[in-house]
């Protein structure tokens, strides 16, 4: 048995020199670690978001935005100065329920705001682990790398049982020390996404003329409302007021109200006067710049008069 553990023990040892080395070598060449481990991108900017965000010491933001696509390019947080609010927006590609979730506990280390509002685009509803592309979004392409940052992407990592995501989540905790996300001056730019600041993202695609849709329904998992619970409890805790927003679609999503929303404040997105709007979109539920110029300005007025009523 002691002869067991002893090569237990060797093996550990090893393979934690071989990973040290890997992970140096890794670090020295983008070519080499975009083939061993993985590739940074532009897309979304993570990259961007994350690093504005570490340039300023003091934060004294009032609302922090978390979802997907569907809000960091349609929700500008600069609408809410009209209202003398300020904010940030914390969504990368396909972040879902789950991601949000890890992620929240971690900003809020770094800022007491007013106001989460969660984007709860009802498309991905039904999951029952965060998606792994906003999981490997953040560990490869953010320059937040705080214990409390660092502990979230760890989180989402274990919850996607994903061996090779895991392994990555040490790597990127090691080089973004020293090499910040984007800096590569190869790193191919988003074509159709111009960072814009405060975490939004302006999108340029041709708008669309007209669209066909179909009869969608969606029912959210109880591993999704576990979320909102959880989300719920973390910000009744440090009296932040939760506000649920859906976002607005072309092509309407229809769901019952899950119970896990009852009690919370929740903004229909689909409400906007140019929610139906065909020249506001790209897709059947994404905004080109105009688009979402405008729906944050309408989003903004319907935050401020929930938090001031509250």
């Amino acid at each position: 048995m002691k002869r067991f553990f002893k090569r237990i023990g060797l093996f550990s040892l090893v393979l934690s020199g071989v990973s040290f080395l890997l992970f140096i070598f890794c670090s020295l060449s983008y070519t080499l670690e975009y083939a061993v481990l993985a590739s940074e991108k532009n897309a979304g900017s993570t990259n961007q978001r994350s690093a504005e965000w570490n340039k300023n010491q003091l934060h004294e933001e009032d609302i922090l935005f978390f979802g997907s696509s569907t809000c960091y390019s349609g929700i500008d947080p600069s609408a809410l100065q009209a209202f003398g609010l300020s904010g940030f927006n914390f969504c990368s590609s396909s972040q879902a329920i789950g991601n949000s979730a890890s992620l929240i506990p971690a900003a809020s280390m770094d800022v007491s705001p007013q106001c989460i509002a969660l984007d709860v685009y009802p498309m991905p509803w039904g999951a029952k682990t965060p998606a792994l592309e906003s999981t490997k979004d953040w560990i490869i392409n953010s320059n937040l790398r705080t214990p409390a940052w660092s502990k979230a992407y760890q989180t989402l990592a274990l919850e996607s049982g994903d061996i090779f995501t895991i392994f990555t989540t040490f790597y990127y905790d090691f080089v973004r020390r020293f090499n910040v996300a984007g800096s590569n001056p190869d790193l191919a730019k988003d074509q159709k996404g111009s960072y814009c600041g405060l975490g939004f993202v302006a999108r340029s695609f041709d708008a669309l003329d007209r669209i066909e849709c179909e009869s969608l329904t969606r029912a959210m998992s109880d591993t999704e409302c576990g979320y909102i619970e959880e989300i719920s409890a973390h910000c009744e805790e440090r009296s932040i007021q939760l506000i649920l927003i859906n976002p607005p679609q072309l092509c309407e999503e229809t769901f019952e109200m899950p119970p896990c929303f009852e009690g919370l404040a929740y903004i229909d997105g689909n409400a906007w006067p140019g929610a139906k709007t065909p020249r506001n979109f790209y897709d059947d539920h994404h905004l080109v710049e105009a688009g979402a110029m405008s729906y944050s300005a309408w989003l903004a007025q319907e935050i401020a008069s929930l938090l001031h009523a509250s």
